[in-house]
This record gives C-alpha cells, structure tokens and sequence, in this order.
C-alpha cells in the first residue's frame, strides 16, 4: 500500500535499482515511477500532476528520447516546467546526483537552494525528506486519510482526489461533484459485474438498470442493505435525467447545502465496503449465491400469500 507517488527523471534510474527497491519497502510507502529524459517525465508529471509526493532529479539527464548526451539542460527543463505547473499544484523537487562536485559547487547549490542529494551516501536522508515534506502536503494528507478508499480503486485515483480536496474544502455548492461522483459510480458498478454482484452488464448507458438489480429484495442477503441504499442514492441522484437541471440549480444555488456532503459520504461507504469483495475468479459461486438467496426469497414471497 503506497502512501507516496514518486517520479524518478533518471537516464540510468536502472543501474540504482537497489534504491528504487528500498523506497518501495512497506516501511517506505512509495510507488516509483521512472522515466530516463525530462521531456517524458514531464508528460507524465502534467498529467497526473495532482498525484504526486515529490520529484527525483539526475543532475544531468537526457533532455529528450533522441538525445545522445546527457546534460544539465534536462535538469533545468524539468525544473522549469515544475515551476510552470506551480500555479495549479506545486511539487517539491529533490536533485539526486552522482557527481559530487558539481552538486556541491556554490553556483549550483545557490541556483537550486541545496536541494541536491549525493548518490549511494545521501539515500535514507533523501527518503526521510521526501516523507516529511509529502506529509504536510493537502493532496498526502487526503491520500494518509482515506488510504484504504485510494488503495481499493487505483483506477479512480484522480476522480477521487477531486472529490475528497472538495469534500474537505467544503465545496457544497460545487454541482460539477455530481458528474465526478457518477463516474465514480460507474467504475463501481463495472467491477460489481465483473465479480458477479451484478448481473445486468454495464455498458455506461444503463448504470439506472444496474442499480434495480443490486437493490433488489434479494439481494439482501449478498449486499448490505446500506449498501443497496448508498448506490441506489449516488446512482439516482447523479445520472443524467429530467430531474438533474433541477438538481445542478439546488445546489449551485445552495438550496440542497447537505446533498453534496451526503452523496460523498454514501459513495464512501461503497467504496470501502468493496474492499473485501471477492475475486474475479470467484464470480461463478458469487452468482451461485445470488440465483439461491433469489430462489429462497420467491419461496417466502409465495408462502405468505399462502399463509
């Protein structure tokens, strides 16, 4: 479980890989990403900008996939664009050097504020700054703070990020939440088919239908009955329909304050009860399980009319 996303600039990130294995220690928490020139790591810096702890520098890297030399023009391009992006989210950054004596040249540790660490002397100092400053970041104290929700869908990280900076920031008046938290619900429902909880197939066009099915009666004895509610709530509440305009303009226009923070609350609960969902591999007894609890519940229902 990472608690820490590194991007690690380093045209030969390889021939240190011990150190890449260290940061990834449970103990550590971190998940590295690598790249070897500044030109893709910062594509990837930008398009997950709102993910990452921190950034790991080579003092000299090649500037792009077709540069031949490695030099100081990719440290600096990596920096500028850094900078650039700071306006949206600034993320510190950590020069990680294996020449000493340009690292500790006074022009060099001037321009870049000492921020630089010595290869294969500095590691456990580099690991332990990097820990403490993540942790007083706003985006590592939300991930410390929901971390088994974020360890549950990796695939919905930057989604919910959005929704948890809004949930602590109390932006109850923010209706774009209602489309971020859909998607969220979308994502749920996809992997609810594919373990076997749901059994109408979802196709982005009929999350409403998907819904029914796992809120049926049923289906109780599958899926905690707070559970059905909390999705049938999201999925009601958020999908596309007539009622939507109307809802935008409540709570664009504060007249629903507590919808935004319950609907968050619900999804919450969904993702979390998720958890411990059975793997994919069990979906056959999943569905066994729901055709009985469906058989055993029809008999009941015919007995008290019966009765």
């Amino acid at each position: 479980m990472s608690k820490y996303r590194i991007l690690w600039i380093d045209d030969k990130w390889e021939d240190m890989i011990s150190f890449k294995e260290v940061c990834e220690l449970p103990e550590n928490g971190f998940e590295v990403v690598t790249s070897t020139n500044a030109e893709e790591g910062m594509e990837k810096f930008e398009k997950h900008l709102e993910e990452w702890s921190g950034v790991i520098l080579d003092a000299k890297v090649f500037k792009s996939p077709a540069s031949q030399v490695d030099k100081l023009d990719g440290l600096t391009y990596s920096i500028k664009k850094i900078h650039e992006l700071a306006h949206i989210r600034y993320v510190p950054y950590y020069i990680f050097t294996g020449q000493p004596d340009l690292a500790s040249g006074t022009a060099f540790a001037e321009e870049h504020e000492g921020q630089y660490y010595e290869k294969d002397k500095d590691e456990d100092r580099l690991i332990q700054d990097i820990k403490k400053n993540a942790d007083v970041m706003y985006e590592t104290q939300i991930r410390h703070k929901y971390q088994i929700v974020f360890d549950t869908w990796p695939e919905s990280e930057h989604d919910l990020m959005r929704i948890l900076k809004a949930l602590e920031n109390e932006e109850w008046q923010n209706n774009s939440l209602l489309n971020d938290i859909r998607k969220i619900m979308s994502d749920v429902v996809s992997r609810l088919y594919k373990r076997g909880f749901c059994t109408v197939k979802h196709d982005n066009s009929n999350l409403a239908a998907c819904s029914i099915m796992l809120g049926k009666p049923y289906m109780e004895e599958i899926i905690p009955v707070y559970i059905q509610r909390a999705i049938h709530s999201c999925v009601a509440i958020t999908n596309p329909g007539s009622h939507r305009s109307e809802t935008d303009d409540d709570v664009k226009k504060n007249r629903a304050p507590y919808l935004i923070r319950s609907l968050i609350y619900n999804m919450l609960d969904v993702l979390y009860w998720c958890k411990d969902l059975s793997p994919e591999e069990d979906k056959k007894t999943v569905l066994l399980a729901i055709q009985q609890a469906q058989v055993k519940y029809e008999e009941e229902q015919e007995w008290r009319k019966k009765k």
